[in-house]
């Protein structure tokens, strides 16, 4: 058997220029039948390696290049599992590198698992291959004999011959001192690259990681380290050392165990048993959901279904854990999501309070989420507030154990722009032309371009490249490493939980707060066996938690969430006119314009129109709205089928109805519907082919011609791809009802709530003031003495927050409201005199006076700012010697424009008001605010906009147009000139202009503005 036994993939972060994908396809085209991975000091690729290669039937071989103390200094040693056990012990060696603060193993405790590994000396930064580069022969033969000694049989050394005359002659040295020692001889090749072009890349990344500039003509020392065949490697080896190699090769035999489950127990009182407790739970659960009343005898039956599967499946732990943790997260007041996904379907989950949606109300289906016929591990999500979640985790890892509970891994990719960023950077190349290239790269989601594209259609950006010689010899280079992952970070959701220490299970690693991570991602960790769960945080909560906080405070009422009347006539009004800017899933314009022509008026439309408004089920909008206006009449493919489609007009909108449609027809159970289901959505052929079918057969036994048995399971194909599950549509939709409710019913409390939550984000914070304005509602100026650290409710309009002023950090807001507990400031002097240079820096003040959080002392911001050293002097005699001779100031005038301009820097926006509006006071035209456009679609009309973004391009025929950017008071619009309007007004065009714009407006996949004139407005 031919394999090779030293391969790095791109998880060696910057050492490698292979994607385990590709690694594997090349191995496969060059008969190569086994592979070894080896990444540094890691096991991210382990399990994806493991399944592509026995996918391609390759023999996968666990290994690792490992960090090994010796004396004091570190050394590389490449580490081979030869069983399952050896696996076990090469994850644990993992653990125990990454996990150790010089991030590596001493030598006594990597010899404790010498039985079940190979241990290779096979590198060239190893202590052996050092003393003998360095002719200190007499110590290599030292530490051959002693590891020899340890490791036994288990230790080899292992050569590679890359073309590198150095490399040829130690190599004679090392095989002549370890026949000496008596230690057996392997071959590799080191494998970083699987095209010889791509040794530059890596040589390139290397430099980047060490901070380095490589000279111009720089060429690598070698393009010899990618996957060669096993016909190269017989003429570079001699066929005993190659034999040794295919003995090691054959000797691996190690998998990675997929069987075992790794679930955790759930603490129960007493040491009682958890079926019973969860059983217990349950009971005292639906007795509380039913306040007592009398309980309908389908909820006992349903909950007794769900109770037996839940045990028979294993998972009443599962089912206990999640309790807890969402119990301890209401007990402490962290607001908790109404549900998430499949798990709403489940009537366990919605008496345990784990959901608060009631799934036979709304004809939830439990075999959604748990199916008895095709095993699988639940999924139950759970939103929390956004600035609460971490407490949740906490208390999970409190009461598990760290050893037991950790977070998952993802993987920064390096993309176009820091690809050519870092690596144009190593070669020399000015930064600032760079910026510039890199710019020139769309990367947002319906965008995306990568290297190669942008310059094989883009003649602009091919120009720039090829007009530097320098660029243009590592842009191939750079558009390999765009898809490489760059470094780690921590899922934003998934927590992990193991019965066992997770050392014994999977590799772990420190993220960068210091936070346990498994090395395998989200896509591997259930096939391992473990539990993955994800708490997510929803700022939507967050809201929420600080809507009903406020109201309490101000004005004392309670708002009881999950009692909200679903039938407040104000709230369908606010959705039916689609004013639902900041209401969780309805804020799109897209789902604004839906909501305009549906006009819901009651919740099952609200759960509607949340399905709809997804890019399959998009195509079912006509239908739908035209059955439910009553200008087409609704017909069922089938009169029994109408209790099924009802409530959505005959069009199957969700999960839901297509199992019930395969139970009503076919006589299908709803674990082999929801089967039926999936197979159908993830276009699983084979499937498929045998459930029609099975289908066709049911529909036969039970009556019907085999026809329309045929006509009603095509049906479900069209739908199953569109389909979306009931269950998450009703739990979102109830927390876009109860932000609905508030904002209709609370409005200052929803707005300042929009506007604390956004703090960063300019765009909102100027859509909420344009909002807040449509409610009459006034954003008054920050003041120090009356703004917080939130924006507050104050008299029927809205106060600024202090922390959302550029350069007022928490230290300088804190000082601020700490010593206005003592009284308010009664004028700059003794605002100076209190906030002295200990407290608040000049820098601060000054940002303060620009932001308008002074203007109530009556002085002009210029005069306070240029006398602002006066002023302060004043406060520190008077503070150290009683002098009370306020000096005099002299008097500056504010001009409106240089006010605006400073007020926006440190605001983010122009608050007092918008040059926009000084302008557009000049003009006898009409025009229409930005934020209006998504009114005037596919009509012509008149903008006032500041161009903050032009962008030049060729079109294909070789012409010149551009985008723009360009906002006005109320928002900003993406626009595009096209060539044959360039010609006559891209003179005018420059950003910072402000413009008289006429045009069409055009939605596609977002509103846009066709530019036709356009002229300066001065």
């Amino acid at each position: 058997m031919f394999g090779h036994l030293q391969v790095l993939s791109a998880y060696s972060f910057q050492n490698s220029t292979i994607l385990i994908k590709d690694l594997i396809q090349d191995a496969n085209a060059k008969h190569i039948e086994a592979l070894a991975l080896t990444d540094k000091n890691n096991m991210f690729g382990a399990l994806e390696f493991s399944q592509e290669c026995l996918k391609y039937g390759i023999k996968p071989i666990f290994g690792m290049e490992a960090s090994v103390m010796i004396e004091g200094e570190i050394y590389p040693f490449i580490l081979l599992a030869k069983d399952d056990i050896g696996y076990f012990d090469l994850v644990k060696v993992c653990c125990d590198i990454n996990l150790h603060e010089d991030k590596c193993i001493d030598l006594k405790s990597l010899a404790l698992y010498k039985g079940h590994m190979y241990i290779i000396s096979g590198s060239a930064q190893g202590i052996v291959e050092r003393l003998v580069a360095k002719e200190m022969e007499e110590e290599a033969v030292k530490y051959l004999k002693s590891f020899k000694d340890i490791f036994q049989d288990n230790y080899y050394v292992m050569i590679q011959n890359h073309h590198i005359k150095l490399q040829q002659a130690l190599n004679e040295r090392i095989i002549s001192l370890a026949k000496y020692c008596r230690v057996k001889t392997l071959c590799s090749n080191e494998v970083i690259y699987l095209k010889k072009a791509d040794a530059l890349a890596v040589d390139l990344m290397q430099a980047a990681n060490q901070g380095l500039t490589l000279e111009s003509k720089y060429v690598p020392i070698t393009e010899e380290k990618y996957l060669k065949t096993e016909d190269e490697m017989k003429m570079l080896f001699d066929a005993e050392i190659l034999a040794e190699t295919r003995e090691v090769v054959q000797n691996c035999k190690a998998t990675i165990p997929l069987q075992d489950k790794h679930l955790p127990s759930f603490p129960v009182p007493h040491h009682g048993e958890a079926s019973e407790y969860l059983k217990g739970l349950c009971q005292m659960g639906l007795k509380k959901r039913f306040q007592n009343q009398k309980i309908p005898s389908q909820y006992v039956k349903r909950l007794q279904y769900e109770l037996k599967i839940i045990h028979q499946m294993g998972f009443d732990d599962y089912f206990l854990i999640v309790w807890d943790y969402v119990r301890f997260a209401k007990v402490n007041k962290i607001q908790v999501g109404a549900g998430r996904g499949s798990a709403a379907g489940s009537l366990v989950a919605y008496v345990l309070g784990i959901t608060n949606v009631d799934p036979i109300k709304y004809d939830l289906l439990f075999e959604r989420f748990l199916n008895p016929e095709r095993v699988s591990m639940p999924d139950i999500d759970i939103d929390f507030q956004d600035d609460r979640r971490d407490e949740v985790v906490h208390y999970v890892v409190e009461k598990y154990g760290q050893d037991h509970v950790a977070q998952i891994v993802t993987f920064n990719t390096y993309g176009p722009r820091v690809a050519i960023k870092d690596m144009g950077k190593v070669m020399g190349i000015p930064l600032a032309r760079l910026e510039i290239i890199a710019k020139m790269i769309p990367t947002g989601p319906k965008n995306k371009k990568t290297i190669t594209t942008m310059y094989k259609t883009s003649a602009q950006f091919q120009s720039m490249i090829n007009q530097d010689p320098l660029l243009k010899k590592i842009i191939g280079a750079t558009s390999v490493i765009e898809h490489l992952p760059r470094n780690i970070s921590t899922h934003a959701a998934g927590v992990i939980l193991s019965k066992q220490p997770l050392r014994e299970v999977i590799p772990l690693v420190l993220g960068p707060t210091a936070t346990l991570m498994s090395q395998y991602s989200k896509d591997y960790i259930e096939e391992v066996g473990l539990l993955k769960m994800d708490f997510l945080g929803l700022k939507n909560l967050t809201m929420i938690d600080y809507i009903c906080k406020d109201i309490k405070r101000d004005i004392n009422e309670t708002v009881f969430l999950n009692q909200l009347p679903l039938n407040d006539q104000k709230t369908y009004e606010l959705i039916a006119r689609a004013d639902t800017f900041g209401v969780f899933q309805l804020e799109s314009q897209g789902m604004r314009n839906l909501l305009r022509k549906m006009k819901p008026y009651c919740f099952d439309d609200i759960v509607a129109a949340i399905a709809l408004f997804r890019p399959g089920p998009m195509e079912n909008i006509p239908l739908y709205l035209k059955r439910r206006g009553l200008q087409e009449k609704v017909v069922y493919p089938l009169p029994e089928l109408e209790p099924i489609l009802k409530s959505t007009y005959g069009v199957m909108i969700y999960q839901e109805q297509i199992m019930q449609v395969a139970q009503k027809m076919a006589g299908f159970s709803l674990g082999k519907a929801d089967i039926l289901r999936k197979a159908v959505s993830k276009k699983e052929t084979g499937l498929m082919q045998s459930m029609k079918e099975e289908f066709i057969a049911g529909c036969i036994d039970k009556g019907y011609r085999e026809e329309k048995a045929i006509e009603i399971f095509e049906l479900i194909e069209k739908f199953a791809n569109y389909g979306f599950g009931k269950a998450h549509s009703v739990a979102y939709g109830y927390v876009a009802y109860q932000l609905a409710y508030l904002k209709a019913n609370y409005p200052l409390y929803f707005f300042a709530s929009i506007l604390s939550n956004e703090l960063s984000s300019e765009t909102t914070k100027l859509h909420c003031i344009q909002e807040c304005k449509t409610y009459h509602v006034d954003i008054l100026p920050p003041s120090v003495n009356y703004s917080h650290a939130r924006f507050m409710v104050e008299n029927g309009h809205i106060r600024y927050s202090l922390l959302a002023i550029k350069n007022v950090g928490y230290a300088g807001y804190k000082a601020i409201v700490e010593e206005r507990k003592n009284g308010l400031f009664e004028d700059v002097y003794d605002f100076m005199m209190r906030m002295d240079e200990s407290k608040l820096s000049k820098k601060m003040i000054e940002s303060l006076i620009d932001a308008g959080a002074l203007d109530e002392f009556q002085l002009s911001r210029n005069t306070m700012k240029k006398n602002l050293d006066t002023i302060r002097d004043y406060g520190n005699l008077k503070n150290m010697l009683g002098i009370d001779e306020k000096p005099v100031l002299t008097i500056y005038k504010d001009f409106q424009d240089e006010k605006l301009r400073k007020e926006k820097e440190v605001l983010g926006i122009y608050l007092t008001m918008h040059p926009i509006e000084l302008m557009k006071e000049k003009l006898n035209t009409p025009y229409i605010n930005v934020s209006s456009l998504y009114e005037y679609v596919n009509q012509t009309v008149n903008i006032v906009v500041q161009l903050q973004r032009v962008k030049n391009i060729t079109d294909r025929k070789g012409d010149e147009m551009c985008f723009i950017e360009g906002f006005d008071e109320t928002g900003s619009v993406d626009g595009v000139v096209f060539a044959s309007r360039y010609k006559s007004i891209g003179m005018m065009l420059k950003k910072g202009n402000i413009c008289l714009m006429n045009g069409k407006v055009d939605m596609k996949d977002k509103l846009s503005f066709i530019v036709d004139k356009a002229r300066v407005i001065e």
